[in-house]
């Protein structure tokens, strides 16, 4: 006991101190506002509006929307192919009249004015899989398709092969900054200035000898950019020459306008698989969309952050920040949002941290020590999947054993026909047919073999290794999966605590999702987490005085001043 209750302190102080570094963020979570018609299909990605900065767009597989006040949506269009849903929608500021959508295998202009829509680009043979507009030139748009990169000088009315990249392969990525065009293929990115050829700046570490295969090989069925290694480049807007490129292998930063490129930490990420990019300039911050979650990048602390509060499945595909005050993302819930707070300098005015009572916080470390730990979970996660290594080596031992049971064939036959005779008579007399006994014959054979060579190796062993890969992958999600959820749930036990809320409204919303986060955990377990809570509250009733709400909670506690600094926090 004394050994949890010492681990409880330090954990309690460790999330007092990272609270305190970590304050911008405050209480913020995802919010999920009204949806968007879905009868277009599910929601598949979205993009600022270039005519009004409070504003967005958001597309599903046949509708594209734009955000109204008040959470409402406009329908903007709408079209009925079926087998070509939208998949990206492309603004640019230096074209604010218009906006791009990407399907399978055409490009749409939309006029936001006039709301009126056209094709601008058409090509079964070279399904388009990126799309831009010439930073300088209006009029000059590129295509970055599965067969090469295309471009138009008259507004999407011809397109030709482009000079500027001779290469015949996918160009999943086509971004201008400033005056720079950058180009993506299966695993590099190239670089042209000023119209030049375009040269070699990155290939991805580790893929130069990997075959294309390996990203996929229906890509006709779903061109999408995602299928590739490099998926999104973006740039800082605060002035800066920084850009960031999201890859399979996480994300890559230039300081130098893009021609020295070198990974930023993984620290903190569950996926190094980077969807897409944001980037707010209040506080520098950018933001990661993986297919575990979205992340923020702290470059102080040198380490993503995520932002799970209020998601119960976290998948993300589609993210961008609005008016440096949101963040919009789209994931397996369909359209959220999650506030940003404004960025506070690193020295500041003091700040008031609340401090639990003694009691309370004794209670609290008593409640620690109680319940389930993550290698419980774990322990259970795993038994109610059925994802152990036992299953593997049971099936391993089991066909090698198999070699000592014979391998049993057994035949039988059987035959019967009529026995016929001619007696032939002479000129005058008819012949005749005499039938005798019947002909029968009976035959049957019984074998017995072995192959003792399989007790060596089994030719099962290759099926059983596939099996042993997709189980462990299979564990590895839900082990992740189980530790984000349970982690959450113990980062909102520390935010009741530390931080009461203002209202008992407030006060009911988390406890509401404290009880998501433990029906989650049930599922996952077989209903292990809940059936220890009762047994738990049973035995100490009093521990339920850790979540009721008064209207004097703070009363019970201290408060204190503690100085926001990079480098000390002052104790009372």
């Amino acid at each position: 006991m004394v050994h949890h209750t010492h681990a409880a302190k330090l954990f309690l102080t460790m999330a007092l101190l990272l609270g305190i570094f970590f304050l911008p963020l405050g209480r913020a979570a995802w919010q999920k506002p009204i949806q968007p018609s879905l009868s277009g299909g599910v929601l598949t990605c979205l993009a600022i509006h270039p005519l009004d900065p409070a504003k967005f767009l958001l597309a599903s597989g046949h509708d594209i929307f734009e955000s109204e006040r008040g959470n409402a949506w406009r329908p903007l269009w709408s079209q009925t192919d079926a087998n070509a849903p939208f998949k990206r929608l492309f603004s640019f500021l230096h074209l604010p009249d218009f906006v791009f959508a990407l399907s399978s295998d055409t490009v749409f202009m939309g006029d936001l004015k006039n709301r009126s829509w056209r094709v601008v680009y058409h090509d079964v043979s070279r399904v388009p899989i990126s799309f831009a507009v010439h930073a300088l030139d209006p009029d000059r748009w590129f295509v970055g398709t599965e067969r090469g990169l295309l471009e138009t000088e008259d507004g999407g009315k011809t397109w030709s092969p482009s000079p500027l990249f001779r290469e015949s392969g996918p160009v999943p990525l086509v971004f201008f900054d400033e005056a720079r065009l950058f180009l993506a293929t299966e695993n590099a990115l190239y670089i042209s200035a000023a119209d030049s050829l375009a040269r070699q700046v990155f290939t991805l570490p580790g893929t130069e000898n990997e075959s294309a295969e390996a990203a996929g090989g229906d890509r006709d069925k779903d061109a999408s950019s995602y299928l590739f290694k490099i998926h999104d480049l973006i740039a800082t807007r605060n002035g800066s020459s920084k850009l960031f490129l999201a890859t399979r292998n996480g994300v890559f930063q230039s300081m130098d306008h893009g021609y020295r490129w070198e990974p930023l930490p993984q620290s903190g990420l569950q996926s190094t698989s980077v969807l897409q990019l944001a980037s707010s300039a209040e506080g520098d911050r950018l933001y990661a969309a993986t297919p575990r979650g979205i992340y923020a990048y702290n470059p102080r602390a040198r380490r993503w952050t995520g932002l799970f509060e209020g998601l119960a499945r976290d998948g993300a595909q589609s993210i961008a920040v609005l008016n440096d005050e949101k963040l919009l993302a789209i994931t397996e819930e369909g359209f959220v949002q999650y506030p940003l707070a404004p960025f506070s300098p690193e020295t500041g005015p003091d700040l008031t941290i609340y401090q639990p009572a003694e009691e309370t916080l004794t209670l609290f470390k008593e409640l620690l020590s109680m319940e389930p730990t993550a290698r419980e979970v774990h322990k259970h996660v795993i038994q109610y999947a059925d994802v152990s290594n036992g299953k593997i080596k049971r099936w391993q031992t089991g066909s090698r054993l198999a070699a000592l049971l014979p391998n049993l064939s057994f035949s039988k036959s059987f035959s019967r026909s009529a026995s016929i005779d001619i007696d032939r008579g002479g000129t005058n007399d008819p012949d005749r047919y005499i039938i005798g006994p019947a002909d029968s014959s009976k035959s049957g054979y019984r074998t017995l073999s072995w192959d003792f060579g399989d007790m060596i190796y089994s030719s099962d062993q290759t099926s059983i290794d596939s099996r042993e890969k997709l189980m462990v992958e299979l564990r590895h999600d839900l082990l992740s999966e189980a530790t984000r959820i349970y982690y959450e749930r113990r980062r909102l036990q520390i935010d009741l605590l530390f931080t009461p809320p203002a209202s008992e409204q407030e006060h009911l919303e988390d406890l509401l999702r404290m009880d998501e986060l433990t029906t989650l955990l049930d599922g996952m377990t077989d209903g292990f987490f809940s059936k220890r809570l009762e047994r738990i509250y049973e035995e100490k009733p009093e521990l339920n005085g850790l979540w009721t709400f008064t209207p004097g909670n703070a009363e019970g506690g201290t408060t204190f001043n503690a100085q926001r600094s990079t480098n000390n926090v002052t104790n009372p």
